[in-house]
């Protein structure tokens, strides 16, 4: 991927760029008794970048080019002794797609002489910032495999970054995507097998039907797979789809849950399984701040799951259970097929209301229930705010949806209100919603071509941040392309604009997307 990137946002995350690398003349001699290389000009003291930019840097060498060797390379902060490098290319003209993670680096230039040894070096100082803190993670399916498309926010359309960065994609159709800004701890290791624990990180992680890819989130840089993302491989392999909540991440995977927790001093992998119990988990998670709320579609009721200090203890993990649900007032629902579950993202986390609409299969009726999880220790706890589980008229289409999003951005009440509207698509090109706080449904809200298939939908929506944030977006697939629409809402109502604010496009076809705003810690 080689991408002209025209922006500099690196100033806007702080970075500095002030002060060079000390050194005399700018470059050294290993002999000084002999005459080295002179390199005479192209290469600048400052070199400030980001990441997947492209850093082209062509200097000009006195005498006959062809009779020397050379190598770039960058090694972390300013200090190069016994710190790794990473050879950057090994061209007299370094032409590099950047794939360093953020941070300070010394930028070597070495000529060396192919008739006398003789070296000459030229030591710049490169900053390398992230543009992945704001913009539209695609997860699409080509070729057989799975891979990203990063939006950034010029708006280029940058192509394969797990393979651009990493130099493979991802094998098997693409499941779900999720993101952490700092709740991601790992082990790196230097040259010499030192161990250095990096706390609190951002960690973006890729599920599909055969693999896992745990990436680092400001470079993209793969820092685990599915064979080294566990504490126990599992001895079967049927992942189902991968979250991120506010003490970690939990995976699904042959119908039982795992967690990778922050705290506990792990290194960054996926504890033991809880125990399947008989319990076939429906693919529709919905996360609190250190659990989870998973469907069992065998009973057709809710199961949850908390993260657990002894989820690393495998006697201790395989003695729990699933929680048991305890419904505020005496209204419950079981035998029910499990239709929608979303959660409205609230002010500076994601865990706000769970709205869940369910179908009895006994009756047919079908009803909408908010459910808290924000905590679930020794139990979950469900508020029906005195609705009962709030039935949905039998005329209306939303109980047809396939494709959901939930209006961001709700007030909470104690107990919750029915404040979020749910958009939906039935699979076609057309978006409808439907109002639970007045019982009524709007369709045709949003109509995009007909030859295209919505895929994704999503309401991103802050305004408790400097910038506001206020977008509605659609994913489609379009033969082989995917495309992806922004809108804006009519002021504060649930109806969408039809202008279509932004539009992008790319090859494969997509699963989803993640949306990310600097000005915001939610993740949509």
């Amino acid at each position: 991927m080689k991408q002209i990137i025209i922006y500099l946002y690196a100033i806007l995350l702080g970075v500095s760029f002030v002060g060079c690398v000390e050194d005399t003349g700018n470059y050294d001699y290993e002999d000084p008794a002999v005459v080295a290389p002179t390199i005479k000009s192209g290469i600048e003291e400052n070199y400030s970048v980001l990441v997947l930019e492209d850093l082209v840097i062509d200097p000009a060498i006195e005498g006959d080019e062809s009779l020397y060797d050379y190598v770039w390379y960058a090694y972390p902060g300013t200090i190069t002794t016994s710190t790794p490098s990473d050879t950057l290319s090994v061209t007299k003209k370094l032409d590099y797609t950047v794939s360093l993670e953020p941070g300070t680096y010394q930028l070597v230039f070495k000529v060396t002489d192919k008739t006398n040894g003789t070296s000459a070096f030229y030591k710049s100082k490169l900053v390398v910032a992230s543009f992945f803190s704001e913009g539209y993670y695609v997860l699409k399916y080509e070729n057989g495999y799975t891979d990203v498309d990063f939006v950034d926010r010029n708006g280029l359309v940058n192509a394969n970054v797990l393979k651009a960065i990493n130099g493979e994609s991802l094998p098997g159709k693409p499941i779900r995507a999720t993101y952490e800004y700092n709740q991601y701890s790992y082990y790196v290791y230097d040259a010499e097998g030192n161990r250095t624990r990096k706390n609190l990180q951002p960690a973006y992680m890729v599920c599909t039907d055969d693999d896992l890819g745990i990436y680092e989130g400001t470079s993209m840089k793969q820092l685990k797979r599915w064979n080294d993302a566990f504490l126990e491989v599992p001895a079967i392999k049927k992942p189902q789809g991968v979250w991120a909540n506010t003490s970690g991440f939990m995976l699904m995977n042959n119908n039982a849950v795992h967690f990778e927790y922050i705290g506990g001093g792990g290194g960054g992998e996926f504890g033991y399984a809880y125990p399947n119990e008989g319990i076939k988990l429906n693919s529709i998670v919905a996360v609190g701040s250190s659990s989870c709320l998973c469907y069992d579609d065998n009973a057709g009721e809710f199961v949850g799951y908390y993260v657990q200090k002894h989820f690393a203890i495998k006697n201790a993990i395989e003695s729990a259970s699933p929680l048991t649900l305890k419904p505020v007032g005496e209204v419950y629902f079981t035998n029910c097929d499990l239709i929608y579950m979303g959660v409205q993202p609230y002010s500076s986390t994601s865990n706000g209301g769970t709205y869940a609409i369910v179908k009895d299969r006994a009756t047919g009726v079908a009803s909408l229930w908010i459910i808290n999880v924000s905590i679930m220790q020794n139990y979950y706890a469900m508020y029906d705010n005195g609705y009962r589980g709030r039935t949905i008229p039998e005329s209306f289409d939303v109980v047809n949806g396939k494709v959901f999003a939930i209006q961001g951005y709700g007030v909470l009440s104690t107990p919750p209100a029915y404040s979020g509207v749910i958009y939906y698509s039935k699979g076609d090109n057309v978006v409808h919603y439907y109002n639970p706080s007045n019982q009524t449904e709007k369709k045709n809200v949003v109509t995009i071509p007909a030859d295209e298939e919505i895929v994704h939908l999503a309401h991103s929506s802050d305004p408790s941040t400097v910038t506001p944030v206020d977008e509605f977006s659609i994913l489609s697939n379009k033969g082989g392309n995917w495309v992806l629409r922004v809108y804006h809402r009519e002021g504060s109502t649930p109806d969408i604009n039809p202008t279509v604010v932004k539009s992008y496009t790319g090859t494969g076809l997509a699963k989803n997307f993640i949306y990310r705003n600097s000005g915001t810690r939610i993740t949509y």
